[in-house]
């Protein structure tokens, strides 16, 4: 164990300290030892139970191929109902455009392999979406027999980075405070392990990697627009890092943004978050079987890029009155803005719950949540079964729409003219409300019906520490905070519009070999 220059009143010392290791602490610890500093990971989570967000998520990464056009993407999201002023900094903008397009580079070194999925933004009618380009890892089998890669596999090829490499990991370790000096310069961090206080000098820097606010009730009641918010990350991200970020004077940014979304919640299931649901029953679907078996050809896995149009089943969102208020073609990452409506008459939220309305062939399509990412993938926090989750009321079922209404607290009649509008619209061909194409409409027609609790929630928040274009803290005063970087979700670049698929996870892989550098290069 390393311990030269503990210096007076220090347990452990190090050349960089690490807070976190999830997917962007895994490579800001990498590149940090191989700039030659001697590092430390500090770990909340026991060695056999680490399940950062990296390895909950669809590992999905986005790569620019024209870093011009994709900082203008991102600049232009980062303006959205601003009246033209721009909440992230062009520098770090530019940082992250050239950052990301370098790690399809950086994992082949390594030996790691990825698939082409997309090839635009997630916004078409943002100029620069089509610069962007998103990828799956293919590395490392996947548990469950889907074949390789996704969060799981990708975590586990970060994770080898790191125990390839020099660097001593310290788990069941919860960062408390970061230390300083008189100056107020970072000169570490204090860790409370197995009970006991320590506290560990940082030579040359500090990098917070611990991850968002998700699970942190009090934080998100603070910040975001609609409660309750059910996150599906990992149930240790409870601000940790912000709180200690801003005990030394950090700037905070995108504190009331979030990637999110409609997600179910199954209370008893022992997961205490939220769980993505398949709509369309992509994972039965012919091109997710033939990416799973090797073929390098793209699977749909987003709701706006679906199956082929005889395989989709029928499906409605409707609002806790049971009236459909947008496409069921989700935008993924933005939906979540739409469901922040508040009657100010009736003081409720009429779109929270929502509730996923669908008939027996989607129930006989396959599971109801995917089997290759979040709680329900490899990872198991939920074990899935569609009839067990019958018997246990997550999915409630009825022979007319009228009797659904009444088991799911919707207005009868208002469902039943949902549905029988939608059925006639299925019937021309063509959606009257929300325009979605004739392949998608399939008619709800075929009892029992099913419906789905969902609520807002979706991978992850994106407030946190202001970061500059080396990843190094911003202080409230507007310089940086010596010795403390920041790097992952915790303080993301991006706000309120997410740009693709896959933007947090190249966020992690770029910015944290930005931290890991930067930190590195600071003379002791």
């Amino acid at each position: 164990m390393y311990d030269g220059g503990k210096g007076r009143g220090y347990d452990r010392a190090a050349d960089v300290v690490v807070v976190g290791y999830g997917g962007a602490g895994a490579v800001a610890a990498a590149t940090a030892c191989d700039a030659g500093a001697h590092v430390l990971l500090v770990e909340k989570q026991p060695a056999d139970r680490r399940r950062p967000s990296t390895r909950l998520s669809g590992g999905l990464f986005l790569v620019p191929h024209d870093t011009e056009a994709a900082a203008r993407y991102l600049g232009a999201l980062s303006r959205f109902g601003l009246d033209g002023e721009q909440e992230t900094d062009p520098a770090v903008i530019r940082a992250w455009a050239e950052e990301t397009a370098r790690t399809p580079a950086w994992l082949a070194e390594r030996g790691a392999t990825s698939v082409l999925m997309s090839d635009s933004g997630e916004h078409p009618t943002v100029d620069g979406h089509t610069s962007l380009s998103v990828h799956k890892p293919d590395m490392v089998d996947h548990p469950g027999g889907h074949h390789r890669g996704w969060g799981y596999g990708l975590f586990d090829f970060l994770s080898r980075q790191v125990t390839g490499r020099p660097v001593d990991v310290l788990h069941e370790a919860s960062a408390q405070w970061l230390l300083t000096d008189a100056a107020g310069a970072v000169r570490g961090v204090q860790v409370r392990h197995r009970g006991r206080e320590i506290r560990v000098r940082a030579g040359r820097a500090t990098i917070l990697t611990c991850g968002g606010f998700e699970f942190d009730t009090l934080l998100k009641r603070t910040y975001l627009k609609a409660h309750p918010t059910h996150f599906y990350g990992n149930p240790e991200n409870t601000g940790d890092g912000i709180r200690m970020a801003q005990d030394v004077g950090a700037d905070l940014w995108h504190m009331n943004a979030c990637s999110g979304r409609l997600v179910a919640r199954f209370p008893g299931s022992g997961y205490p978050g939220g769980c993505p649901v398949d709509l369309w029953a992509v994972e039965a679907t012919p091109a997710f079987t033939r990416l799973t078996g090797g073929d390098r050809r793209a699977v749909p896995l987003a709701d706006t890029e679906v199956a082929a149009p005889e395989s989709v089943p029928g499906a409605l969102v409707v609002d806790r009155y049971g009236r459909r208020y947008t496409s069921e073609l989700q935008r993924l990452h933005t939906l979540y803005y739409e469901l922040t409506d508040l009657d100010s008459h009736r003081l409720v939220h009429p779109k929270i719950p929502s509730w996923w309305v669908f008939d027996s062939r989607r129930m006989a399509a396959g599971p109801l949540v995917p089997g290759y990412a979040g709680p329900t993938g490899p990872l198991r926090e939920i074990r899935w079964d569609n009839d067990d989750a019958v018997r246990r009321g997550w999915v409630r079922t009825a022979g007319t729409a009228a009797g659904l209404a009444a088991r799911c607290g919707m207005d009868p009649d208002e469902l039943t003219r949902t549905m029988t509008a939608y059925n006639a619209d299925c019937a021309r061909g063509e959606d009257s409300r929300f325009a979605r194409p004739p392949g998608m409409l399939t008619a709800l027609d075929a009892p029992p019906y099913h419906a789905v609790c969902l609520w807002p929630g979706g991978p992850n928040t994106q407030g946190g520490p202001r970061r500059d274009a080396e990843s190094r803290v911003m202080s409230v005063r507007g310089h940086p905070i010596p010795g403390l970087y920041a790097a992952g979700e915790l303080g993301s670049v991006y706000g309120m519009l997410y740009p693709a698929g896959g933007a947090n996870i190249a966020e992690c892989l770029a910015f944290g070999r930005i931290a890991g550098h930067h930190a590195a290069g600071k003379r002791p």
